[in-house]
């Protein structure tokens, strides 16, 4: 029996195949763009790629990174399923190492609990580094619930001469330390226990090379001196009562975190190449960073919560460009004088205030002014009112501005002060307000917008939704048992997670 053949919309015939199902363009990639797909992908997965055909069947034995996760709940019913897997997976890397030109493993990422079993973690890294010219090293190994030891980090791991970019996450070191890493460019170090002011120290000065470093929250440190010709960016988050100094004559950028409860310090006496500087809640010589701020070329300043503000007077830079400022106690400064003429970005944040700074901003090539006020109060008074046009009534100097509060009411000027008050950001022609509650009276909010800015040529009015992802937050929980596990994992998330 003849079989009808229909002619289809792209020119093929049913009945025939269409050529292009039969074209695999994935696979016709070449490899060096298959191991840049496959690198971002979980262990596990690159190894059931294999499944798709017979040229993809050993490329994994080829990718040049391998990731492995063990954070899956419920632990205790897949770990030794889990050591078995990474066992098969480092041994016919090893035999694809015989057979395959360039099939060295150069970087790996580790996230494991750890239980104390260090035979396991010591002949995977042994392999990875000895026998692997190993380039990047990202291990995460946190004890798990119930267990108080920590993972001592190899010998073979501080002295790994390729190695270009190391991060240790919950670790343990013991002193003295051994280190010869001449080619390392990046040193993360988190909650690392047994670092003390020495090890770290010699640490530093061991990585001839070294131009980033980030260390927070290593509790057995004090009063470190961190000294480095080559370091061009820091990351510094201390416990209470530490102390830093920096002696780094090209740092260009400085991140630094101290804690609420109580004063962390830092010196910066010789980096004088400084063009980014953040502080958050550290203890701050007002007077030194004023004269700081205008005896050197910094282009980006962030001060956040810190002791020693009501010092600050005057912020006066040709070279500044970028500046944030947030306010979190109203014991704070009261007044500031900013004098930057190239300043283009100016952000001013305040939590929970009712009363604000008085700024004095001289800033006439102003791109961009960003105002952000969470304050959740139930009814807004006129002592609030009263307080944002006196904060407004200095912002004048951008014809771009953006507005986030919690809620429209805290925008919403009574008519009473609008009668007697003028309308302040004249300058301003586009207007951005941002909020968190659910907006109810969009038309007042216009208005008052328009009483504010009467030049405005745009307005953009926006609420802002915060997804809680309380999946993620248990699973932290589960995964850390503790408390204070949790707060110290998620801390710099959540200071920089602000909508």
């Amino acid at each position: 029996m003849a079989v009808k053949k229909v002619k289809m919309l792209d020119g093929s015939k049913k009945g025939e195949e269409s050529h292009c199902a039969e074209v695999d363009r994935i696979s016709k990639l070449s490899d060096s763009i298959i191991h840049h797909i496959l690198a971002f992908l979980p262990a596990v997965d690159v190894v059931r790629m294999s499944l798709l055909s017979k040229r993809w069947r050993r490329m994994w034995y080829s990718v040049p990174t391998l990731n492995f996760c063990d954070l899956i709940v419920p632990w205790h019913c897949h770990k030794a399923r889990f050591n078995k897997f990474v066992d098969n997976c480092l041994k016919y890397r090893e035999i694809g190492m015989r057979y395959i030109a360039d099939s060295t493993i150069t970087r790996l990422e580790l996230v494991i609990l750890y239980d104390g079993d260090n035979a396991n973690l010591d002949k995977w890294l042994n392999f990875v580094v000895v026998k692997n010219k190993v380039e990047e090293l990202d291990l995460f190994i946190r004890p798990i619930y119930g267990h108080r030891g920590r993972y001592c980090v190899p010998k073979a791991v501080l002295n790994a001469q390729s190695l270009t970019l190391l991060k240790l996450d919950g670790l343990k070191v013991k002193s003295p330390l051994l280190v010869s890493l001449p080619c390392l460019k990046l040193l993360s170090l988190r909650e690392v226990s047994g670092l003390n002011d020495h090890s770290l120290e010699d640490l530093v000065a061991n990585c001839p090379s070294l131009e980033k470093l980030v260390v927070s929250y290593c509790g057995d440190l004090s009063t470190p001196q961190v000294s480095s010709s080559s370091l061009k960016s820091c990351q510094v988050e201390l416990e209470s009562h530490q102390r830093i100094e920096i002696e780094a004559i090209n740092l260009e950028s400085l991140h630094f975190r101290g804690t609420k409860r109580q004063s962390c310090e830092t010196s910066l006496a010789t980096c004088r190449s400084l063009k980014s500087l953040s502080l958050f809640e550290v203890e701050l010589d007002g007077r030194w960073l004023e004269d700081y701020i205008s005896e050197h070329t910094l282009e980006n300043l962030t001060i956040s919560g810190c002791l020693g503000w009501k010092h600050i007077k005057n912020i006066r830079s040709r070279h500044l460009k970028n500046l944030v400022l947030s306010q979190k106690s109203i014991k704070e400064v009261d007044a500031i004088i900013i004098d930057a003429v190239n300043l283009i970005s100016f952000t001013y944040n305040a939590y929970n205030m009712k009363r604000f700074f008085n700024i004095s901003l001289n800033s006439p090539n102003l791109l961009v002014c960003n105002v952000k006020l969470l304050c959740e109060c139930c009814t807004y008074d006129t002592s609030w009112y009263v307080s944002l046009i006196c904060l407004l009534s200095n912002l004048h100097c951008s014809t771009n501005m953006c507005l986030r509060v919690y809620s429209e009411e805290a925008l919403i000027f009574p008519n009473e002060l609008r009668s007697f008050c003028r309308s302040l950001l004249l300058a301003v022609e586009h207007l951005k307000v941002k909020t968190l509650h659910p907006l109810s009276k969009s038309s007042d909010l216009r208005d008052a917008m328009y009483w504010l800015s009467p030049s405005l040529k745009s307005l953009s009015v926006e609420q802002l939704i915060l997804i809680i992802t309380t999946i993620a937050m248990d699973m932290i929980s589960l995964v850390f048992g503790r408390q204070s596990y949790l707060s110290s994992e998620t801390r710099h998330i959540t200071y920089i997670a602000n909508y």
